[in-house]
């Protein structure tokens, strides 16, 4: 891995700060990250609310874990318990009061010790199995015969079905990272804070799209901090990232949603990953501390999960055979791994990254992959379809030779590009441009039959770190994207398509073309989805206007066509993932309860005040501002094009707007005796607007003081840095 300038000094810092009392760090780091109190998500109340129920949250280190089971029909759950707890078991029913339930009993074994806190800790592990597709369920677990409250968890239909694609969740890596304003993350529990609520946001907006998704990827690093330098027996206690696991784990809706998570560089080297996931198939091939690689089938696909922290090719080479002959016939075979062999961020062009690619590459194609899911570098990119990379050793650089050309690339945020002709060659050559198929059949968004595998790398889903894309964009790429917030992919599977779109959590807009692979189709399959979409006519009015009309558009289109029973299959493809996607885009109207209650409380509010410069008073500004707000709410209530999402958000906003308001009360300063509005003098007759208009959760504390003698310890690391960085003029320089 490249140890880059800025990354060596931000390491240094962190060992220098964390001698003194304080966990603080200022890290001199040029990657972007996402502030969550700042966020939209953040506003009405959110973020304080979220730093209450944090306080509850942060110290457990018992969270359950839900993975994919071997197959559809089973489910496997993990967590901690007291060494004292012991009899692990899972309880199943159809019923919330838990009758007729079937009992399946786990296994345990040794996880870690809080030292704090002298508690020893085991691993809990229990299969389910025997579940039907499309039911409503209730689980219960526990020890020692102490039950859970019953969490409903319904599965899916497999014949096709929906999954969520993340990217490096990474909890707590905005450690090394400078917060702004009032809000400074400071110490690691502070950015577990911050990356958890974001996290917790980003799982609530892909819900919220696809509320009956089967499952979750996460292309790894579920966590950050981990000990390089830890030998065996230190690596398998270790507990200094089980806060960040406390934040990953958080989200109330990962109790209904299996997650397939992927070992990183991050997790790869510590026990805790084996204890907190029970990974199915699981095999010693791949192996690292945290565990090796696995493989499961849902429906008509096969994913196997690779850790390729191991490097060693003929394991996986191994691996991904041995599961490709114990799956059987399936349609569909997804790899997912950490390591971005086709990205474009700034881990992408390393030598060691490429040469895993070359590695890996030849063995996937050998076994018929169709998709590869990899992560690492903190930004999206989409490839062309790919076939027949090699390296060309030729033009390859040492990992010394590529840190000095990319570290003046680097450090300049890509102000200066290297010219020199070995580093232009070698970025060149790892294109791949020779690899690109440009034989496909392409209609519209949707690829027919390729021959050739597509690579997604993911961005962050946390918004906990992200990296910028590679000055040069390598000919491999057809897509990349990077805005700094975070997204999720819906991966949508049936018999004869697979479909990607890609989705940033602010907007909720598509950040690239929905992607569609089409194998052979017949046309009984068209007849199918046809029919598949007229069923739909019996819910319309629970759609939006706007998708609706697009679906039903591309429905009598394709019924039109399909009125010819000789189409090619060229024609059949594109028809079919036209279709396909329509049905997949169709959106659901949000549920308005919850924003009813808060107009009715809003207006409640808004007509118990009165205007005026008295105590207890409110601006003729601040209730005209409440009156649009809520006017707003009451659009969002009566339209027939809103989303969940857009519920939610005019749910967020007229919160906002309520607090707002109440922060505008005049009040009266016992000390003066004078007429203060929001704690703001105000002896003035008239009150402006910037004596009203607050700055949104300015009072919530989130750091801690900072400190003199940290600041000078920076001062002379930025000196060091400075003086590293006039070594680096050189003449390959443009």
């Amino acid at each position: 891995m490249i140890k880059r300038t800025k990354k060596v000094m931000a390491a240094l810092m962190v060992a220098i700060m964390m001698t003194t009392t304080s966990y603080t760090v200022f890290a001199a780091e040029n990657d972007g990250w996402t502030e969550a109190p700042y966020t939209e998500a953040a506003q009405g109340g959110a973020w304080e609310t979220w730093c209450e129920k944090w306080e509850t949250i942060k110290n457990d280190w018992t969270q359950l874990s839900i993975t994919p089971g071997k197959n559809e029909t089973e489910l496997n759950f993990a967590w901690y318990s007291n060494k004292e707890e012991t009899s692990p078991k899972v309880r199943i029913s159809k019923n919330l009061d838990m009758s007729n339930f079937v009992e399946f009993t786990g296994k345990q074994s040794r996880a870690v010790t809080n030292q704090k806190t002298n508690v020893e800790y085991v691993s809990n592990k229990v299969t389910i199995s025997g579940l039907e597709e499309n039911t409503i369920y209730y689980y219960t677990y526990g020890t020692n015969e102490n039950w859970s409250e019953p969490v409903e968890i319904n599965t899916q239909s497999t014949n096709k079905f929906t999954f969520f694609l993340v990217g490096d969740p990474q909890i707590g890596s905005s450690l090394k990272n400078t917060a702004t304003g009032e809000t400074e993350v400071i110490g690691q529990e502070r950015a577990v804070r911050n990356d958890s609520f974001n996290w917790n946001n980003t799982i609530k907006k892909a819900l919220s799209l696809v509320p009956n998704a089967s499952f979750m990827i996460s292309v790894g690093d579920q966590i950050s901090i981990r000990d390089k330098n830890a030998n065996m027996e230190q690596a398998l206690a270790y507990t200094d990232n089980e806060i960040e696991y406390a934040g990953y784990l958080s989200p109330d809706a990962l109790k209904s949603l299996p997650v397939a998570t992927t070992i990183g560089n991050h997790d790869a080297i510590s026990g805790n990953y084996s204890y907190h996931f029970n990974n199915p198939n699981t095999s010693t091939l791949g192996s690292t501390v945290a565990g090796g690689n696995y493989y499961y089938t849902y429906g008509n696909t096969l994913f196997i999960m690779l850790n390729t922290n191991n490097t060693n090719a003929q394991e996986h080479k191994q691996f991904i055979e041995q599961a490709i002959a114990e799956a059987g016939d399936v349609t569909w075979k997804v790899v997912t791994l950490h390591q971005d062999i086709y990205g474009s961020g700034e881990h992408s062009n390393e030598p060691d990254i490429v040469e895993l690619r070359y590695k890996l590459v030849p063995i996937f194609e050998e076994n018929d992959i169709d998709v590869v899911l990899t992560g690492h570098d903190h930004t999206y990119a989409r490839s062309e379809i790919l076939k027949g990379g090699v390296k060309d050793s030729s033009t390859f650089l040492t990992e010394e030779e590529f840190e000095e050309f990319f570290d003046i690339e680097f450090e300049s945020d890509y102000t200066e590009l290297v010219e020199d002709e070995k580093y232009l060659n070698y970025l060149e050559s790892i294109g791949d441009k020779n690899a690109i198929q440009s034989d496909l059949i392409v209609k519209g968004e949707n690829i027919y039959n390729p021959e050739g595998i597509l690579y997604i790398t993911a961005n962050s889903a946390s918004g906990s770190k992200y990296y910028n894309n590679v000055p040069r964009q390598q000919a491999y790429i057809a897509s990349r994207w990077q805005e700094d917030v975070p997204t999720f992919s819906a991966i949508s599977v049936d018999n004869v398509s697979l479909s990607i779109s890609t989705y940033r959590t602010d907007t909720m807009e598509k950040i690239d073309d929905t992607i569609t692979i089409v194998k052979s189709v017949e046309y009984g399959n068209l007849l199918e989805k046809i029919e598949e979409a007229e069923a739909k006519f019996e819910y319309k009015e629970k759609y939006t206007v706007l998708t609706w009309v697009e679906f039903e558009a591309t429905l009598l289109s394709a019924q039109k066509i399909a009125e010819d029973t000789n189409l090619n299959e060229e024609l059949l493809s594109e028809v079919y993932g036209n279709l396909k996607v329509a049905m997949d885009q169709l959106a659901l109207k949000g549920d308005t309860t919850e924003l009813k209650v808060e107009i009715t409380a809003a207006e409640e509010l808004l007509n118990n005040s009165v205007v005026g410069n008295e105590a207890g008073q409110y601006p003729q500004e601040a209730k005209n501002e409440l009156v649009a707000a809520i006017n707003t709410a009451k659009e969002v209530c009566s339209s027939d094009d809103a989303s969940q999402i857009i519920v939610d958000e005019a749910v967020s906003k007229l919160k906002e707007a309520v607090n707002r308001f109440k922060n505008t009360v005049v009040v009266k300063e016992e000390a003066s005796g004078g007429i203060t509005n929001n704690g703001i003098d105000s002896n003035e007759s008239t009150i402006n607007d910037s004596t009203w208009t607050s700055k949104p959760n300015s009072s919530v504390n989130t750091g801690d003081s900072s400190n003199i003698f940290v600041y000078g310890i920076l001062s002379l690391a930025a000196v060091g840095i400075v003086a590293l960085n006039f070594k680096k003029k050189k003449e390959i320089v443009k």
